[in-house]
């Protein structure tokens, strides 16, 4: 995400497209009836186009995996990403 990007979109920041993500993500999180390490969720989003304003549905992949030191990491990607 570029500061031209932010000016092109009226409808979306950098900020909120975040908050959008990870707010749906822990809502995935939580709502899931699946164990794994992995799950798909989705959200709608303006494409950052600059003159679309119409939300189209995007699907993302969380996975959970260890970090550097072993700790919890969540990692958010698209769905065709490792």
């Amino acid at each position: 995400w570029t500061e031209q990007d932010s000016r092109c979109q009226v409808h979306q920041d950098e900020s909120g497209r975040l908050w959008d993500v990870l707010f749906m993500a822990s809502y995935a999180i939580r709502t899931t009836t699946d164990s794994g390490d992995r799950l798909r969720f989705s959200l709608y989003r303006v494409p950052k186009d600059g003159h679309s304003a119409e939300a189209e549905e995007v699907t993302l992949k969380l996975m959970v995996g260890p970090g550097d030191v072993g700790e919890p990491v969540i990692t958010i990607m698209l769905p065709n990403e490792d």
